[in-house]
């Protein structure tokens, strides 16, 4: 059972790294957006791009552990959780 929950916690986590991975592609588009005008807001390019370069960050972190974690995992493990024998 305990495998079962500590599955469905990597999972989540992965849900959750996936949506930041939107929001970075959001920030991206909204510099992209405000470059491609006449007068810039500095201000939210600045957000912006403070943003963009924590999120990247987070999601580096986060994959990181990640795949710590599957390095760690034995073989065995490893094959029962993705259904081979």
């Amino acid at each position: 059972m305990a495998t079962y929950s500590l599955a469905n916690e990597r999972l989540r986590a992965l849900e959750d790294i996936e949506r930041e991975i939107g929001a970075i592609l959001q920030n991206a588009g909204t510099v992209i957006l405000e470059l491609s005008k006449e007068k810039t807001n500095e201000r939210l390019l600045d957000r912006q791009a403070a943003a963009f370069t924590a999120s990247v960050q987070h999601v580096e972190a986060e994959l990181s552990a990640q795949i710590r974690y599957l390095t760690q995992l034995p073989c065995g493990v490893m094959d029962s959780h993705s259904g081979k024998k």
